[in-house]
């Protein structure tokens, strides 16, 4: 199990936005990661509720399970690696018992749930990132149900350095800021509409 606190700025781009962005920073034809994200929740969504979220991520031989947790107006991160095996038997079957290193971490953070997790969401990725010393500029092309969005994300390993470069590029590249979800609650949203 691994734990890390993620400090990101997200916002989203319209195509061309994100074809001038990718033309800058990935010039040399860098090629995407393709990135299958699966997100669960408890029956009554508790963990949405706690404005948590669980996602099952495969990508290429790997696959992981992380959870986040609200920490200081960004997220703190548990990953658990799973058998690529075991991830793609969890996402066919849809559900599962949570596991018991996530149990934990959701007590210390005064959550406690019905153990059964269920799909609720799902969106694939072509992810091209750039990592610099202090951050890492990320591309995101992603589909889910029937839609399609770009966006702009900033990983950083501290406030001061991803908000900074962040407002850069926005501000060279004459980015208005947009209010963005994460993607859990875009995919959700998607999906609760195409049910309709």
């Amino acid at each position: 199990m691994k734990q890390a606190v993620e400090i990101e700025y997200k916002n989203l781009l319209t195509e061309e936005e994100y074809m001038k962005l990718k033309e800058i920073f990935f010039k040399d034809g860098a090629k995407p990661v393709t990135q299958e994200n699966y997100y669960f929740d408890t029956e009554d969504h508790v963990l949405k509720k706690n404005q948590c979220a669980l996602r099952i991520r495969i990508k290429e031989n790997h696959a992981e399970m992380t959870l986040k947790t609200p920490f200081e107006g960004h997220h703190k991160e548990t990953t658990l690696v799973l058998g690529s095996e075991n991830a793609k038997k969890m996402i066919k079957t849809g559900s599962f018992i949570l596991p018991k290193d996530i149990i934990s971490v959701l007590k210390e953070e005064n959550i406690s749930l019905d153990p059964h997790f269920f799909m609720t969401a799902e969106l694939k990725t072509e992810r091209l990132e750039a990592i610099n010393p202090h951050s890492i500029i990320v591309l995101d092309k992603s589909y889910y149900s029937d839609q399609q969005d770009f966006e702009l994300e900033i990983e950083s390993d501290s406030k001061a350095t991803g908000e900074v470069l962040f407002n850069q590029i926005l501000t060279d590249n004459a980015i208005p800021v947009r209010p963005t979800t994460n993607k859990i609650a875009r995919a959700f949203e998607a999906r609760v509409k195409s049910d309709k």
